[in-house]
């Protein structure tokens, strides 16, 4: 049987109703090559994709705080309610609205545990719930307060009755509702390593352009963190969302290899450099450079701890995990060096400035480190034969 041939496989109903599938339902059917787990069903991605999201699930809770929503307003007897600001739409949202959120993904993510178990089995599903959870908190409060920032701007002054501002107001809970739930149902590896790429850019590219009028680039990268600059809060929160989104990935990868391949002590050592690699990353973030102060000395130590960190990796990455083509390794040693060489065009030369020196170093450095983890999910897969049948 190859994996594209037309295959069909017949599943009893009970196992048909758990993995949600239907008749004329393509699944992915995985031959391990452990004994104890032999078979694994798993829908196809396009599949899960096409069944809807009971209605009820995101219109309950946006009915619910939308009373609560009307009946403030009609209680204090203010008829115009503002857009944004203070006691308006926007701040409303902002709390009822990520409170409902966040209540609404918590619900679906145990709701859906057996269909996410999947690919975060046993103790990991609940070891990564906290960091997946707070991850998601915190790209769901920064996308609402910029939304409302930048609306704030069009719509500057504007007001609505109480009927529309309710409405208006029933609109966007449900849209959050609507988008964690969605979340939900298309979690997995692959929608954290994008989620990931997204973040990092995303919150990059957004602070260098907020703070462009403020000529950042002749400080250094991390004056977009600081408090001089326009919203430094977005880019240490985006520091600090990617290295919980890294963390969870190393967790997820590591825990499934050993599950697989059993325990290596090469394997722990290389999740434990990764994990302090992200914790360095986060610590960026955290420890914003203001000036001078333990936030400043913690702020450098974590951005130089996060390069060696990386460089130890690059240099042991052939002792740490065999068996790597040999395209993989050249890159992993040209990238090592090339880090060298922009250091030493930094200093001692002092051909590249501050800026140019951060921006190349955490880019080929990211880029590197996203591209290993993805390496390491492949092995996962590296051993299975994968077919894909139809459901009788």
């Amino acid at each position: 049987m190859t994996p594209d041939a037309n295959k069909h496989i017949t599943l009893p109903p009970e196992v048909a109703k758990r993995l949600n599938v239907h008749k004329g339902d393509r699944v992915q059917l995985t031959l391990s090559t452990k004994a104890d787990d032999a078979v694994i069903i798993t829908p196809n991605k396009a599949v899960r994709e096409e069944q809807t999201l009971p209605i009820r699930w995101f219109l309950i809770p946006s009915l619910i705080t939308s009373i609560l929503f009307f009946w403030n307003f009609f209680n204090k007897h203010q008829t115009q309610i503002p857009l944004s600001g203070d006691n308006s739409i926007a701040s409303f949202v902002i709390i009822l609205g990520i409170i409902s959120g966040v209540l609404s993904f918590i619900t679906f993510y145990l709701k859906q545990r057996h269909e996410i178990q999947q690919w975060l089995p046993g103790s990991l599903y609940w070891r990564s719930f906290p960091t997946i959870l707070l991850s998601f908190i915190i790209i769901l409060s920064i996308c609402v307060l910029g939304f409302f920032w930048f609306a704030g701007l069009l719509f500057k002054g504007i007001t609505f009755d109480q009927f529309t501002s309710t409405f208006l107001f029933f609109i966007f809970v449900s849209l959050i509702n609507y988008l964690m739930i969605l979340a939900v149902s298309a979690l997995s590896a692959d929608m954290i390593y994008s989620l990931l790429v997204s973040v990092i850019v995303g919150g990059a590219l957004s602070s260098m352009i907020t703070n462009s009028n403020k000529r950042w680039w002749e400080h250094n990268l991390s004056f977009l963190g600081t408090a001089k600059a326009a919203n430094g809060w977005t880019f240490n929160v985006t520091l600090m969302v990617s290295a919980l989104l890294t963390v969870a990935l190393v967790d997820f990868i590591f825990s499934s290899l050993e599950k697989k391949f059993g325990h290596s002590w090469r394997l722990l050592v290389l999740r434990i450099l990764l994990t302090l690699t992200a914790l360095c990353l986060g610590g960026v973030g955290l420890f914003a450079n203001n000036g001078r102060g333990w936030m400043h000395l913690l702020h450098d130590l974590s951005a130089r701890w996060m390069v060696y960190l990386l460089i130890i990796i690059i240099l042991a990455i052939h002792y740490l995990l065999p068996h790597l083509t040999r395209e993989f390794l050249l890159l992993s040693y040209s990238i090592g060096g090339l880090l060298v060489v922009t250091s030493i065009l930094f200093q001692p030369i002092g051909y590249l400035s501050l800026t140019a020196y951060e921006m190349i170093g955490f880019t080929i450095a990211f880029s590197w480190m996203v591209l290993l983890l993805q390496t390491l999910q492949r092995r996962l897969f590296e051993t299975n034969n994968v077919f894909h049948v139809d459901v009788e």
